[in-house]
């Protein structure tokens, strides 16, 4: 019988599918990398944790495991590259939340379009006479600017310009003119969208080759009326330039789903300013989402440990 640790949950889609597929479950919560239990798994349903990296020394006590499944899309905390020198086989969620997550960056551009944070304090004031200084703004027409354009992107992208008549450029190496779908434009440089977009959003994975990505030289570039907005990871955003940015009026503001530090700290600069939408790293979190996200993580474990090629591989280990 095939033991598989899972750490937590994030619903029971995945933990019901494995039960009736006869493995035996270790819902444990491992306070460190010298937890036993490491040693007794074959196999890992897992999230992104605090507590440690499933690094080196943690991959060596492993023993028995044949695969770590994220049932996140990210898997920056797993060392991927060492996990398949071992044969490990690291699997996420694949599109599973990609909806959900679409679905929260075109939130973002209606609050800030709409002014939403200025606006509903201004209500709680019984301040009606703020529609006379503050206008919003239509969707329609405007440019939207992807970096990235995976599973998330190319939903954001529809949305968009198919339900908002956005203009979509698209900074993303795999993107040309000839496999652009309709409504996107293929830029050749990050710099053409920073320069060229009303509203930019990221969409690629972590690593350290991106960690800032957007700093002051970024920044600098976009428009007085640009918005920034990011559902990936913190680390992308060299976050002080962005405060520095929002405070000078450099750009217009930003919505943030993640930071890089989390939870993000009581007396964080980015709380100060209304122009600044937040939101606790939620864009994933419906109901819908997480389900796909445990069962499809879920199901790539059964399809390793029985042998079979994973749907959504992160790695490429050798298979006899």
């Amino acid at each position: 019988m095939f033991k598989v640790l899972i750490p937590r949950t994030i619903s029971h889609t995945g933990t019901d599918y494995l039960t009736k597929k006869g493995c035996e479950l270790l819902l444990s919560a491992p306070k460190s990398a010298d937890d036993p239990v490491f040693e007794q798994c074959h196999a890992i349903l897992t999230g992104p944790t605090r507590k440690f990296r499933y690094d080196k020394p943690l991959l060596d006590r492993c023993k028995n495991l044949k695969v770590i499944s994220s049932f996140s899309a990210g898997v920056d905390y797993i060392d991927t590259v060492y996990a398949e020198k071992l044969g490990i086989q690291v699997t996420n969620s694949g599109n599973a939340n990609s909806n959900a997550v679409a679905e929260h960056t075109i939130f973002f551009m209606l609050a800030c379009a709409k002014n939403h944070e200025i606006m509903s304090e201004a209500v709680k004031k019984s301040d009606f006479s703020i529609r006379k200084d503050v206008f919003n703004m239509e969707l329609s027409g405007l440019t939207l600017g992807l970096i990235g354009f995976g599973n998330i992107g190319k939903l954001v992208a529809k949305k968009a310009s198919m339900g908002f008549d956005m203009k979509v450029i698209v900074y993303d190496h795999h993107l040309t003119p000839d496999n652009a779908p309709a409504g996107v434009t293929p830029v050749s440089s990050p710099e053409e969208v920073y320069r060229n977009a009303d509203f930019i959003s990221l969409h690629v994975p972590f690593s350290e080759k991106n960690r800032h990505m957007i700093a002051r030289e970024q920044l600098d570039m976009m428009k007085p009326s640009a918005v920034l907005i990011n559902v990936s990871r913190g680390g992308l955003i060299q976050e002080d330039n962005l405060i520095q940015a929002v405070k000078d009026k450099k750009i217009k503001g930003a919505a943030l789903d993640v930071f890089e530090t989390e939870p993000l700290p009581a007396d964080s600069a980015l709380l100060k300013y209304n122009n600044i939408i937040v939101s606790p790293h939620c864009a994933a979190n419906t109901r819908e989402a997480l389900d796909r996200m445990e069962l499809f993580a879920a199901m790539d474990i059964f399809r390793v440990l029985n042998g079979e090629r994973p749907e959504f591989p992160v790695n490429h280990p050798s298979f006899l």
